[in-house]
């Protein structure tokens, strides 16, 4: 979606990606990727955004998010990780920016497929075969969610909040949600969209969004 159309769907979590160009990887340590961590945490505090979850590859990052008051802040708080991450990257390894030119943005039904997304997004290193299990990569929000950081920074949004009255009972039910692995075509559908900035939801949800705001196709 065009920034214009982004705006139009202020209040909505958005999965925000950005990827290498060529395949390069981005983060060349492991103090690249704690210190990326750190600027994501900051950023989404400075820009007002609640951040639900995260998975940080090679050759770039996932994340699921929503504005709390302006849907602009997205792009202003992808920009400035993106910078910060180039940054450091020109400074202590003396290598160019391996960004592609542009972040992909695509808004999220606020039902089920919100935590759709979220299990997507922390099993992405088991598609990749980088892990055993979510459990076992210490780049995600997987294990800040069953508490085994030390500082639990996540915003967690009402689809999650309701499977648990605390966070460990919350934890539990995402646990076994995350066993039991995603439906295919769910997985399908979500590459998709994410690829080409599309919404992502169910049919219905599309077709209200593209009526009401004059879109085509999802775009």
């Amino acid at each position: 979606m065009s920034g214009k159309d982004r705006l139009l769907l202020a209040g909505h979590p958005h999965y925000l990606m950005r990827k290498s160009a060529d395949n390069q990887p981005v983060f060349l340590d492991e103090a690249d990727c704690n210190h990326c961590l750190g600027d994501m945490r900051e950023l989404s505090a400075q820009y007002e955004l609640a951040v639900h979850a995260y998975c940080l590859l090679p050759q770039g990052l996932h994340v699921v998010a929503t504005p709390r008051e302006d849907p602009a802040a997205l792009s202003r708080f992808m920009k400035a990780l993106s910078c910060r991450a180039s940054l450091r990257r020109k400074n202590l390894h003396g290598r160019d920016s391996a960004w592609e030119v542009r972040y992909r943005s695509s808004p999220i039904e606020p039902s089920q497929w919100l935590l759709t997304c979220m299990c997507y997004v922390e099993r992405l290193p088991v598609v990749h075969e980088l892990a055993p299990s979510a459990y076992h990569y210490r780049r995600s929000s997987y294990r800040m969610r069953l508490g085994k950081t030390g500082h639990y920074w996540l915003k967690d949004p009402e689809e999650y909040t309701r499977l648990g009255g605390t966070l460990e009972e919350r934890a539990e039910a995402y646990r076994m949600y995350m066993s039991s692995g995603l439906d295919t075509n769910d997985e399908r559908a979500i590459e998709a969209a994410v690829k080409q900035c599309k919404l992502i939801g169910s049919v219905r949800f599309i077709q209200e969004v593209c009526r009401r705001y004059g879109l085509q196709g999802g775009k």
